[in-house]
């Protein structure tokens, strides 16, 4: 068994992928009120995701939306995730 000690935080998990679609949306100029419609929450919802608290998570389904439209890979999305530190 893992010691749960090993596991980040539903909160760190957050906070990473929020910073990561706020750092792709910002490198590729993508305005958060239009992409937001794109993916099908709303702009209130997605503003709370790339907060710099990561407020909100996301369905894996959201995810895979937003890396799609990003043109990004899941990974990514979910660079950090798995880093030790």
């Amino acid at each position: 068994m893992q010691d749960k000690s090993k596991f980040k935080t539903k909160d760190d998990i957050q906070y990473i992928v929020g910073t990561n679609v706020r750092k792709v949306c910002k490198d590729k100029k993508v305005n958060l009120m239009e992409f937001s419609e794109e993916i099908n929450i709303s702009y209130e919802y997605l503003r709370h995701i790339v907060s710099l608290g990561g407020q909100k998570s996301l369905s894996f389904y959201s995810m895979y939306k937003i890396a799609k439209i990003l043109g990004i890979t899941m990974d990514e999305l979910c660079q950090g995730i798995f880093d030790d530190k």
